[in-house]
């Protein structure tokens, strides 16, 4: 008799499980809890770059996690270039966004946006890819007739550019006085077209550009300056006064995110190989590059994201160190110390 009651326990304990894993489903809430967490939701507009800095993002909201935390993402606007984020930013309609730290700067000190950075998202993530028939080593960029590709000055790769020229000893008035000044996609192109010999790209655009025929990287981020901060997670400051624990629950879905990366490379390569193919029409539209081929395979995505150190972890040392190079260029009129850009206790 005892072991007819312990089988029956059992039994019952194991329909529960299952009850719960039908209505759960894979971590995400079941139909009326999410309805409810909806009504009782802090509603953002969210703003990112098209490329896996971003990744955070897209596997938070693949997953459903903003609205297990009590968020609800009013819109996504997705843009092609940081720099772009920032010019958006200045408009004052976005509360949150996943952007290259080195723009965010440029949007505080120029932009007059009160952000406040309350995480990191990635560090790394940058390279030069070069025609390996014509520059197979950074020194080569110094030879007449090579022609040079970048965004344009103040981004996160002009700044890494003349940085490394710099640590080189090149000419550096010689190699930036043969460098066009085009977006990622446009210079993805012009790189397959002959048009120029190397190119300086965030990534995904760079591992997509070392996989062509004839290409190859010359330097990578990490090489040129290790754990330099990428990108970080911004907030407005109206967003901050208003609902500081729906920070809070931005900053947990954001290391929730991040350390899912980690631990599951090919399932996050995955979401963030469909969401970048779903938005690639926005963004040739915003680039001016209809007949540019953006589309990217799972594996493509794995192998860039490996280039990419993805943590929450803040350094406000390294902060004030790109602010100091962004000074020294002249990208920074205005003077900025990284403690400005912290929440205010």
């Amino acid at each position: 008799m005892g072991n007819f009651f312990r089988t029956k326990s059992i039994l019952a304990i194991g329909v529960l499980v299952v009850l719960l894993l039908v209505s759960g489903g894979c971590g995400r809430l079941g139909p009326a809890e999410t309805e409810k967490k909806q009504e009782e939701a802090t509603e953002v507009t969210v703003a990112v770059e098209y490329t896996d800095h971003a990744a955070g993002f897209y596997v938070a909201q693949e997953k459903g996690w903003f609205e297990e935390a009590g968020l609800k993402v009013r819109s996504c606007n997705v843009y092609a270039t940081g720099t772009a984020l920032a010019a958006a930013l200045t408009k004052g309609d976005i509360d949150v966004a996943y952007i290259c730290l080195v723009p965010a700067l440029t949007a505080y000190a120029h932009g007059g946006v009160s952000l406040r950075i309350v995480a990191g998202t990635h560090k790394n993530g940058y390279a030069l890819v070069s025609n390996q028939a014509r520059v197979r080593e950074i020194e080569g960029l110094e030879k007449e007739g090579i022609k040079i590709a970048n965004m344009q000055p103040g981004s996160t790769t002009d700044l890494l550019f003349v940085f490394l020229l710099r640590q080189k000893g090149l000419n550096e008035a010689k190699i930036l006085g043969r460098t066009a000044r085009m977006n990622p996609s446009k210079q993805l192109l012009a790189l397959q077209t002959g048009q120029v010999d190397a190119i300086f790209v965030p990534e995904h655009f760079a591992t997509m550009a070392g996989s062509l025929p004839g290409m190859g990287v010359l330097a990578t981020s990490q090489e040129i300056w290790p754990d330099m901060q990428g990108s970080v997670l911004v907030v407005t400051e109206r967003l901050l006064k208003k609902d500081p624990q729906a920070v809070e629950k931005l900053k947990a879905v954001n290391a929730r995110a991040l350390d899912y990366i980690n631990r599951h490379p090919e399932e996050a390569a995955n979401i963030v190989a469909a969401r970048l193919n779903e938005y690639q029409s926005v963004v040739k539209n915003e680039m001016a590059t209809p007949e540019a081929s953006l589309e990217v395979t799972p594996e493509i995505v794995r192998q860039s994201m490996a280039n990419l150190r993805y943590t929450p972890d803040l350094e406000p040392g390294e902060i004030q160190k790109v602010i100091d190079l962004m000074e020294s260029l002249g990208y920074l009129n205005t003077p900025v110390r990284a403690e400005d850009l912290w929440p205010k206790s």
